[in-house]
């Protein structure tokens, strides 16, 4: 079943019912908050179409206003379920390796998607007043908003997520990873690839995270990296006004460039380098971790910087100089 749509506006669309908790329900409590339970639609699908697909077919679905969830089966079929008011119309147009849904309405409405797609299929879903769902894909996911929740679970190659008034959750996903929103946090789980991540207005977190190449930047909101580092890998973390914390194994071999301007930095690792009071009012400071092989760019105008070992808990005492 889908959950119901948003609010636009200020204004509810034809058709449209708001859902129990805010936006989509998956509110971000915390930088790692856990998902709020939403309210699901009971109405039955006005739309219900199944087509079979083959190898190398790629699905798009264009949806001005609505929810979109897909889910991935074992069948080289796609089964479209959408519910919709009565004088709206879903088409499945299937024009040789590429399959296209959108809707015609005589205004303003909002349509609820629901669709089962083989988990080969690249999927890209774009639209405007939209909450995304992606579950289960072994392929390329593409997903884009203006306003509304975005959420993948999976994929597999090139994973973009995008929203700009709304938050945005990547998990289980492996390739380049691009995941951005402007005024609502992001957050990248248990993925691996190359991953590039950015927000204005809110909190990033990466965790369980395997990259080569990382990088974070948020102007009002903390960073979170809790992940592997590996050799001759490149990591930059950015903040304005956040705290940005590392959490690293420490047999880890980083070369970390600290540079803080009103805030305080703070390590429980072994790090050779000058004594951490040296990191004040923007003086660029150098520590390294074993061989120094990776390099790890940390900065944050008005917050602290923390590096800590993997295992540390919150109450584990710093070492400072």
């Amino acid at each position: 079943m889908l959950a119901t749509a948003a609010v636009i506006v200020g204004m509810l669309l034809p058709g449209m019912h708001p859902p129990a908790h805010g936006t989509h329900g998956h509110r971000l409590q915390d930088v790692s908050g856990p998902a709020v339970p939403h309210r699901r639609d009971t109405r039955a699908p006005q739309t219900d179409q199944t087509i079979s697909v083959a190898t190398g077919a790629r699905l798009t679905v264009r949806n001005f206003a609505g929810e979109v969830v897909i889910r991935t089966w074992d069948r080289d079929q796609l089964r479209v379920q959408a519910r919709h008011v009565a004088r709206a119309k879903v088409n499945v147009r299937q024009t040789g390796n590429a399959v296209l849904i959108t809707s015609e309405t005589s205004g303003a409405v909002s349509v609820d998607y629901e669709i089962n797609a083989p988990a080969w299929m690249p999927i890209k879903v774009e639209g405007t007043y939209n909450f995304i769902t992606v579950e289960g894909s072994q392929s390329d996911v593409t997903a884009e908003t203006v306003r509304g929740d975005v959420i993948i679970k999976g994929g597999n190659g090139t994973i973009i997520a995008k929203s700009i008034q709304g938050e945005v959750s990547v998990e289980g996903a492996r390739g380049r990873i691009t995941a951005s929103s402007v005024n609502e946090g992001v957050r990248v789980a248990a993925s691996s690839g190359d991953i590039a991540v950015e927000t204005t207005n809110g909190h990033i977190s990466l965790t369980r995270i395997t990259s080569p190449s990382v990088d974070a930047t948020t102007v009002n909101g903390h960073i979170v990296y809790d992940g592997s580092v590996a050799d001759k890998g490149r990591y930059r973390f950015a903040t304005h006004n956040g705290t940005i914390t590392v959490t690293v194994p420490a047999e880890s071999n980083a070369t970390f460039n600290v540079r803080t301007y009103n805030g305080d930095f703070v390590s429980n690792l072994n790090l050779n380098g000058p004594p951490r009071s040296e990191v004040r009012r923007g003086r660029r400071v150098t520590y390294t971790l074993g061989n120094g092989s990776a390099d790890m760019e940390m900065e944050s105008f008005a917050g602290p910087i923390k590096i800590q070992r993997s295992g540390s808990s919150s109450s584990t005492k710093d070492k400072k100089d």
